[in-house]
């Protein structure tokens, strides 16, 4: 069995009292106090925007704020957007290598992420086997095709596409479930409404490879918490999950996030709610 939790959009900033930071910091000691410490079979997934502006204090005070999780359970992120440079919409090679420094190498320990003369192309897809689930972490901010592609919509490109469809079909057949991870939307919930920069650029490329090959979807961006079962779409997946941002209150007050368990062939989400 593989419990996960997913979280995302945290925007932490370069202000240590800034609500982002504190707040990102309450949900943490929440998880921390309400699964047992130092339990490897739990999954914290964050998908994107870890920071707000891809500055380097704000990446340090990430580290600090998150290091429990990565101490206590096993933490896998992808990149988004904010993390990638200012605004969300100015990418810049600075913030890309900081990601790489302080998210991956120094909070997840990545030790490919530290070996000199790596990138973060080198990185993505990024796939790890828990427990007889594979995680698959894609990055979705900036893509391999076409330079002037480094703005909030993002890509997979055509690299990490082909690498993608290469680990499901050597996973095929293991009877492993699959969980994929990443930033941008693959697809807009709600018919006939299009937002601008919430779809990646490819996503209909992305979902071919994601039909029927994949069990849970997992992304952010948006700040709106979705979900669509098998029933409720059209790709033979059973669950294609959006985080909201999770260290902002609901109109209850409450912070929330979804908890996701993976139990041989069986599979259940729940929202976990909490007052702090």
């Amino acid at each position: 069995m593989v419990k996960f939790i997913h979280l995302s959009d945290l925007h932490i900033g370069k202000n240590k009292g800034k609500s982002n930071n504190e707040n990102a910091a309450k949900v943490v000691a929440h998880i921390c106090n309400k699964y047992e410490m130092n339990d490897e079979g739990l999954v914290i997934l964050i998908t994107g925007d870890i920071v707000d502006d891809g500055e380097e204090g704000q990446y340090k005070n990430a580290v600090e704020i998150l290091r429990p999780l990565a101490q206590n359970f096993t933490l896998l992120a992808c990149p988004g957007n904010h993390d990638y440079g200012p605004c969300g919409i100015f990418y810049t090679e600075k913030s890309q290598a900081l990601f790489q420094k302080y998210i991956l190498g120094e909070l997840l320990n990545n030790t490919k992420a530290k070996i000199a003369g790596t990138k973060m192309e080198d990185l993505y897809p990024m796939d790890v086997v828990i427990s007889n689930v594979l995680f698959v972490g894609i990055d979705s901010v900036v893509d391999n095709e076409n330079e002037f592609a480094h703005f909030a919509s993002g890509e997979v490109g055509s690299k990490q596409r082909n690498a993608l469809a290469n680990i499901l079909k050597t996973n095929s057949g293991t009877g492993r479930k699959v969980v994929v991870y990443f930033h941008h939307h693959p697809l807009h919930f709600r018919e006939g409404i299009k937002k601008p920069f919430m779809e990646m650029d490819d996503a209909d490329k992305v979902l071919r490879i994601l039909a029927t090959q994949t069990d849970v979807v997992c992304f952010g961006h948006r700040h709106v918490s979705q979900a669509l079962d098998s029933t409720q779409q059209d790709f033979d997946i059973e669950w294609i999950l959006a985080a909201g941002k999770s260290n902002d209150r609901n109109r209850h007050g409450k912070f929330q996030y979804r908890e996701i368990i993976i139990d041989g062939n069986d599979s259940s989400v729940s929202k976990i709610s909490f007052r702090v």
